[in-house]
């Protein structure tokens, strides 16, 4: 059997063995995808809304920074080996790097869902500092960079995030983990590779590029996400999981083109400041939208209509009123 469909058959193996022993917990692919295409597989345990590492004593690195605090700068880390981070920060570890070329290769082949086939590994409350650096991957289920826990919190700058293989998204933030990406790139060329996933996890773009072959730029998994984008423009279509809430903030001139939820129950809010620019490119729902022009003259309608809930707290300075909006759209509240 060639290494494709080898890949293909052991994905829909370990989503049927990942649901009969976690069900809910463990979620698969949405039901959006076709069930014809099993190689599709990426599973994300965001059960634990305490955000602790259950997993993170079987994590392994080339460089590994466990408790203590370090600093380095022009180093080459790579692994070759499944299940083998090619830098792990881990237990309230610190490291600071820059200029870094780390990569990773070696094929996942059972569960991979906590970052345990990524390059660079954040967890149990460690703190990553990367600038100028070089970070790619190229095999099945190798995140470029993962991030996970309560405390954990990794910040890129400057850097270029690239993974070619299949089910390997470029920045993955889980289970009350953060991530803050300032310049630089974040780019996905495999199958179910999204620039940005997350799933109970919080994520901060400012001023970043994403590229992706297959126009996956943003999945939503499950529990409460935040993503802000600052001065970053998004054109995409989320992918969000049945139990997923997603809090989108724009600031300073940041644009989102895209459909946020096109039925209810809405699984979005929305905030934006004066500059900043929100497009629509369905109906859509959202839970709550926060304004700062108050004339709503930065959302292009495109001729859809935004609905928001007008029990919402957030939006009580909208007196559950309509507006028209540039387009030929309207705001208004769901009834």
């Amino acid at each position: 059997m060639d290494q494709s469909k080898w890949k293909r058959a052991f994905a829909l193996v370990t989503a049927i063995l990942l649901i009969a022993a976690f069900g809910c917990g463990k979620a698969a692919l949405d039901a959006e995808q076709p069930a014809e295409d099993p190689a599709k597989v990426v599973s994300i345990d965001s059960g634990n809304s305490a955000g602790a590492d259950t997993a993170a004593a079987e994590h392994s690195g080339i460089y590994t920074v466990d408790g203590s605090t370090e600093t380095l700068s022009d180093g080459t880390y790579a692994s070759s080996s499944p299940y083998e981070n090619a830098v792990l920060v881990q237990n309230a570890g610190q490291l600071k790097m820059a200029s870094a070329d780390i990569n990773k290769t070696g094929d996942a082949k059972n569960d991979f869902s906590d970052g345990i086939n990524a390059a660079v590994a954040v967890l149990s409350k460690g703190q990553m500092t990367l600038s100028d650096s070089n970070i790619t991957t190229s095999a099945f289920g190798a995140f470029g960079c993962s991030v996970s826990g309560t405390g954990s919190e990794l910040s890129v700058s400057g850097s270029y995030v690239y993974t070619s293989g299949d089910s390997s998204p470029a920045l993955v933030v889980t289970n009350g983990g953060s991530a803050t990406v300032t310049g630089g790139i974040l780019s996905t060329e495999g199958m179910d590779s999204a620039c940005l996933m997350l799933s109970g996890g919080s994520a901060t773009l400012s001023g970043v590029t994403l590229k992706t072959a297959t126009n996956e730029f943003l999945r939503v998994f499950s529990g409460k996400n935040t993503l802000t984008l600052d001065a970053t423009t998004i054109s995409a279509n989320p992918i969000l999981g049945a139990d997923a809430l997603l809090q989108l903030k724009l600031i300073n001139g940041a644009s989102f083109t895209g459909e946020l939820g096109a039925e209810l129950p809405a699984k979005v809010s929305v905030s934006l400041d004066v500059g900043s620019k929100l497009s629509l490119t369905a109906e859509t729902y959202v839970s709550a939208l926060v304004d700062a022009d108050t004339t709503f003259q930065n959302i292009q309608s495109n001729g859809f209509s935004l609905y928001y809930d007008s029990n919402a707290p957030e939006n009580a300075y909208l007196n559950s009123q309509s507006f028209q909006l540039p387009g030929g759209g309207f705001l208004s509240p769901i009834i």
